[in-house]
């Protein structure tokens, strides 16, 4: 979801250049606010929004559970997507561009066949910080009734047993270190010169 967002917010940003601080400095702001406060602060608002609307609580949506975490995993994931995007697109040489225009291709064909195609390893990037740091925020997550390995962790944690924080940690880190490895491993090869 958040690349669905963040990839079109990152293109508008670099298209128009004004948006470009206004957007990065809340994205920024929101980055900063330690994750166990976002929770806490979105639980608020949708704790509201289930009691005002009992529809929301049959979909779901409460203030307590994996709604808060899923909309504070968003927004984190935002700023790098975001961030990543705007320097993919600023390193895309003006003379390709250029180039590409004095062939005939339409805005919309530049930006689709060659600026994002140059940028992808960049924004792709971007997408392995997001994915990293979300299957970390995701174990705190379990201090507000998401689940996942958290709940071991915690568990552990309050029974001083560390077999229960080693099998919510380890296999956490495990994910995490896979999917940055996956990751980083796409990038080498896109980014490697074709022979």
């Amino acid at each position: 979801a958040a690349i669905i967002v963040a990839v079109p917010a990152g293109i508008l940003c670099h298209r128009v250049p004004r948006l470009r601080a206004g957007t990065l400095g809340t994205l920024n702001l929101i980055q900063t606010i330690p994750s166990i406060a976002l929770f806490g602060i979105l639980m608020v608002p949708l704790g509201a929004l289930a009691a005002a609307a009992p529809l929301v609580t049959e979909l779901g949506i409460r203030g307590i559970g994996a709604a808060p975490a899923v909309l504070a995993l968003f927004l984190y994931s935002l700023l790098p997507v975001v961030a990543n995007t705007i320097v993919g697109l600023r390193r895309v040489s003006p003379a390709t561009v250029d180039a590409a225009r004095g062939m005939g291709l339409t805005n919309w064909q530049i930006l689709t066949d060659i600026e994002l195609v140059l940028a992808f390893p960049v924004i792709l990037t971007g997408i392995r910080i997001v994915l990293v740091q979300n299957i970390g925020l995701v174990t705190v997550a379990a201090l507000i009734g998401a689940g996942g390995f958290g709940v071991f962790v915690f568990q552990g944690i309050n029974q001083t047993a560390i077999d229960l924080v080693l099998l919510g940690a380890l296999p956490t880190v495990a994910l995490a270190f896979s999917c940055a490895l996956l990751l980083d491993a796409l990038v080498e090869a896109i980014n490697r010169p074709a022979r």
